[in-house]
C-alpha cells in the first residue's frame, strides 16, 4: 500500500475509481436503474445468492477507442479496414466505427503462451504485428520469444489446423534461446523477436533480435532464399549468431548481423533488414538477402546471399520501408537523418539518384520551418517512417515532438499545399504533451512513435506522451466513428484535469485531478478533486447546499482545505483536511459520502442537521463513518469506525441505504450496514462493517464471493435484484455477486 500511495501521490498512477466507475456505470441508465438484460441463468451466471462470477473482462473494449487506455503504444499497423496497436496486448480499432476491441492478449492471464485457445484469453507480449495474405494477424511476441497467429478464418495455415478467432504459436517454444533450425518452428527457440513480415510466398520472416539472426517459417514446401524448406519448419536465412557485421557477398546464414530490429520485403521479394549495430560506434547498415539471383540496388546478387546495400555506414537505423519504386527508406536514429537507397537510376524525392547509391533526403540541417528543402531540416531522433498512398514520406520526428512529411510530388496533402522535396509539419507544435484534439494538428502537443497510413489515407501516430493513438485527417469526412476535418487531429484510442476559482464561474475554475463524480439534487455536479484534496461542486441551481449559499454556474469547495493528511472531524468540512478523495456518492438523505483514500476512511458531509449513521450531524460539517485511519485489515463484524481500511477506492449506496466500499488494497468489497437486517445473504448490525466479496486465493467463479480473490477492486455497485457488480481492476474483470 505504501508503494501504491507513493506512486499515486506523484501523479504516476490514474485514480482507479474514475476509470472503474465508467465501466460499471455503462451497465446502468442515466437514472441509475439497471439496464434490462437476460436472466442471470440464461447468461450462464450462477443464480445462488452470494455466488461470484466474471461477466466481463479483458484490457479494453468493445467500446469507443477514445474511452480505453492504450498506455505506451509500441507501434501501429493497418490492414483491411482495421488499425492494429501493439502494446503488449494487441488492440484493434475499426476505421469505420472507431470501436476498439482487444483481439489478442489479456492482462489477467499468466504462464507460458497457450495455443489453440481464444486469442482474447492469452498472455501476450506483442512488439509488432503484420497481416498475411489470408488476413490472419501475425504477432511478434517478444515477451514469450514466439511468433503467434490469430486465425481470421478456419483452415490450415503454417502446417496447423486453425479455428477462426483462436491464437496459435507458429514459432518458438516459449524459451528464450536458439535451437531448432530446419525442424518444426513450434519446437524451436527464439530470443525476443522484434519484427515480423510476410513475404510474397506467404512465408513468415522474423527479426530474431536476441539471436542476431533473421529466420523464416515456411508457409508451404518449396525453395526460398536458396534453401529447400518444408511447411511449418523454421530456417535461418541470415546471421550466424555473432553480433558483428561480416560476410557480405557470401551465404547469408554464414554472415554476422547485429540485432536486427526492422524488416521489409521489397518489390522483387528480397528481404531488407536494418542491421541495428548497437555497438560502441552505433555504426550499422542496411542489408539485403536476395530471394533470387539478379541485379538489385546496383549489384549482382545470388539467391540466399547477403549484401550490404549502403555504401557508407548508417548510424543506428530504426524503422524502414520500401517505397513504390523499390527504393529503401530508413530512419537513421543516430545522426537524425532519413536516407534512401536507390533501387534504380531516376529522380526520387526531388533528387537525381543512381541505383545502389545512398542519399540523405531529410535531416542534416537545423531548420524546423515548413516549406524548406528537407535536407535543410533538423530532425531529432526519428524512430519511424512510413509512406502514404501519394508517395510522401512521413517521419516520426520523435524528440522534436512533431510528425513531418517530405513531399514526393507537388500537390495538396493533409489540407495544405506542398512542393516536391520540401518538408512540412503535419502534426505537433514542438512541445511534448497530449493536448489539441479536434483542432488543427499543427498546434497540438504530442510525442510520436510509430506512424502509419490507414485505408482512407489518414495519418495514424502512436502518441506515447498521452498514451493515445491519434489520427490526422487527410480529408474531411467520418472516420473511426468521428466527424473529422482535413488537417485536424483526433484521438481514436486512449484517453485522458486543472484548479481553484471558488465562488466564481465554473468555466474559469480548474481541478487538480477530477476523479469520481455524482449528480446531486437540482442537477448539481459534485466532483472528487483527487490531487487537490478537495470535493467541489458546480451549482446548476441556486440555493443553500452543504451549509453554503451557492449561485447557478459557479464552483465551490464543499470539503477539504487543499492540504493532505487528516483533520477536522466534527467541524466545517471546508476547513477539514482530506487526503486524495477518490470517489463521491450521495445517500438517501442527500448527504455527501466520500472516500478519504490515503486517510483510510469513509467520511460524510451532512446536507442538513440531523442524525445519520448513529451520529448527530450539523449541515456542512464532516464526520468519519468507517475506518480508524490505520492502513490495514481488521474489524469485520464490528463497528465500522473501529475497523481498518486500506486505500478505499470507491463508495456507493445501495437501495437499502448501506454503504458499499471498494477496499482496494485489502482486495475486498465491504458493506457498512445503515440498519440491522439481512443483506447480501448475511445478518448485519447497523453501523457495523462486513466483507461481502474478496479475501480468497483463487478467482473463485461459481463459489462463495467471500472465497474469491479480488485484485485492487476499484468500484462496487448494487444492481437491485441482479446482485452486486464489482470492477475487479487488476484482474481485468467485472464480477457479479448474485443477489
Amino acid at each position: 500500500m505504501i508503494a501504491r500511495q507513493f506512486l499515486r501521490r506523484r501523479g504516476l498512477g490514474v485514480p482507479g475509481a474514475f476509470l472503474a466507475v465508467s465501466v460499471l456505470a455503462a451497465l446502468f441508465t442515466a437514472g441509475g436503474a439497471p439496464v434490462q438484460a437476460a436472466p442471470a441463468a440464461a447468461r450462464g451466471i450462477p443464480s445462488v445468492t452470494g455466488t461470484i462470477s466474471t461477466i466481463a473482462g479483458g484490457v479494453g473494449g468493445p467500446g469507443p477507442g477514445t474511452k480505453v487506455s492504450v498506455a505506451l503504444p509500441l507501434g501501429v499497423s493497418f490492414a483491411a479496414g482495421h488499425l492494429y496497436i501493439s502494446q503488449g496486448v494487441v488492440r484493434e480499432v475499426s476505421e469505420v466505427t472507431g470501436r476498439l476491441t482487444t483481439p489478442a492478449g489479456a492482462t489477467d492471464v499468466l504462464g507460458p503462451p497457450a495455443s489453440g485457445v481464444p486469442a482474447s484469453r492469452v498472455n501476450l507480449g506483442a512488439f509488432a504485428t503484420a497481416s498475411d495474405k489470408s488476413g490472419n494477424l501475425v504477432i511478434a511476441d517478444a515477451g514469450a520469444s514466439a511468433v503467434r497467429v490469430v486465425a481470421a478464418s478456419t483452415g490450415t495455415f503454417y502446417g496447423q489446423q486453425m479455428t477462426a478467432g483462436d491464437i496459435y504459436t507458429v514459432a518458438g517454444d516459449g524459451t528464450a534461446g536458439f535451437s531448432g533450425d530446419r525442424g518444426p518452428a513450434i519446437q524451436a527457440e527464439l530470443n525476443g523477436p522484434q519484427a515480423v513480415a510476410v513475404d510474397g510466398h506467404g512465408n513468415l520472416v522474423v527479426a530474431d533480435h536476441g539471436n542476431n539472426r533473421v529466420r523464416v517459417v515456411a508457409a508451404s514446401t518449396g525453395t526460398f532464399y536458396g534453401q529447400q524448406m518444408t511447411a511449418g519448419d523454421i530456417y535461418t536465412v541470415a546471421g550466424d549468431g555473432v553480433r558483428q557485421h561480416t560476410g557480405d557477398g557470401g551465404p547469408a546464414p554464414s554472415a554476422a548481423v547485429d540485432g536486427p530490429t526492422g524488416l521489409a520485403v521489397d518489390a522483387a521479394g528480397n528481404l531488407v533488414l536494418s542491421d541495428s549495430a548497437y555497438t560502441a560506434s552505433l555504426t550499422g547498415s542496411l542489408r539485403v538477402v536476395a530471394v533470387r539471383s539478379g541485379a538489385f540496388y546496383g549489384q549482382q546478387m545470388t539467391a540466399g546471399d547477403i549484401y550490404a546495400i549502403t555504401p557508407s555506414s548508417v548510424y543506428a537505423p530504426q524503422g524502414l520501408v520500401v517505397d513504390g519504386h523499390g527504393n529503401v527508406v530508413v530512419a537513421e536514429f543516430g545522426l537524425s537523418e532519413v536516407l534512401v537507397l536507390a533501387d534504380r537510376t531516376g529522380t526520387f524525392y526531388g533528387q537525381q539518384m543512381t541505383a545502389g547509391h545512398l542519399y540523405p533526403i531529410a535531416g542534416g540541417g537545423g531548420s524546423l520551418k515548413d516549406g524548406v528543402p528537407a535536407l535543410q531540416a533538423g530532425l531529432d531522433g526519428p524512430v519511424n517512417v512510413a509512406l502514404d498512398s501519394a508517395g510522401n514520406l512521413v517521419i516520426a520526428d520523435t524528440y522534436h515532438s512533431l510528425v513531418r512529411v517530405v513531399a514526393y510530388g507537388t500537390g495538396t496533402f493533409y489540407g495544405r499545399p506542398m512542393t516536391t522535396g520540401d518538408i512540412y509539419t503535419v502534426a505537433g507544435n514542438g512541445t511534448e504533451g497530449s493536448s489539441g484534439d479536434l483542432g488543427a494538428a499543427t498546434v497540438a502537443e504530442l510525442r510520436p512513435g510509430g506512424v502509419a497510413e490507414d485505408h482512407a489515407g489518414n495519418l495514424v501516430a502512436a502518441d506515447s506522451a498521452g498514451g493515445l493513438v491519434r489520427v490526422v485527417a487527410r480529408a474531411s469526412g467520418t472516420f473511426y466513428g468521428q466527424q473529422m476535418t482535413a488537417g485536424h487531429i483526433y484521438a481514436v484510442a486512449g484517453g485522458g484535469s486543472s484548479y481553484p476559482g471558488d465562488g466564481g464561474p465554473a468555466t474559469s475554475g480548474e481541478f487538480a485531478r477530477p476523479a469520481g463524480l455524482v449528480i446531486g439534487g437540482g442537477g448539481n455536479l459534485l466532483v472528487a478533486d483527487y490531487y487537490g484534496n478537495r470535493v467541489r461542486m458546480v451549482a446548476v441551481t441556486s440555493g443553500t447546499f452543504y451549509g453554503q449559499q451557492m449561485t447557478t454556474g459557479d464552483i465551490y469547495t464543499v470539503a477539504g482545505n487543499g492540504r493532505p493528511f487528516f483533520k477536522g472531524d466534527g467541524g466545517p468540512a471546508v476547513d477539514a483536511q482530506i487526503d486524495a478523495p477518490e470517489a463521491v456518492a450521495l445517500d438517501g438523505a442527500g448527504n455527501l459520502v466520500l472516500t478519504d483514500t490515503f486517510n483510510n476512511r469513509v467520511r460524510v458531509v451532512a446536507a442538513r442537521t440531523g442524525t445519520f449513521y448513529g451520529q448527530q450531524m450539523a449541515a456542512g460539517d464532516i464526520y468519519t463513518v468507517a475506518g480508524d485511519g490505520v492502513a490495514g485489515f481488521s474489524g469485520d463484524g464490528g463497528p465500522a469506525r473501529s475497523a481498518e481500511l486500506n486505500g478505499p477506492a470507491n463508495v456507493s449506496v445501495d437501495r437499502a441505504g448501506n454503504l458499499l466500499v471498494a477496499d482496494a488494497a485489502n482486495q475486498r468489497v465491504r458493506v457498512v450496514a445503515v440498519t440491522t437486517g439481512t443483506f447480501y445473504g448475511r445478518q448485519m448490525t447497523a453501523r457495523h462493517i462486513y466483507t461481502v466479496a474478496g479475501g480468497g486465493s483463487s478467482i473463485g467463479d461459481g463459489g462463495p464471493a467471500t472465497g474469491a480473490e479480488l485484485d485492487f477492486p476499484q468500484d462496487a455497485i448494487a444492481t437491485g435484484s441482479a446482485g452486486l457488480l464489482i470492477a475487479d481492476t487488476s484482474n481485468g474483470r467485472v464480477r457479479l455477486v448474485s443477489g
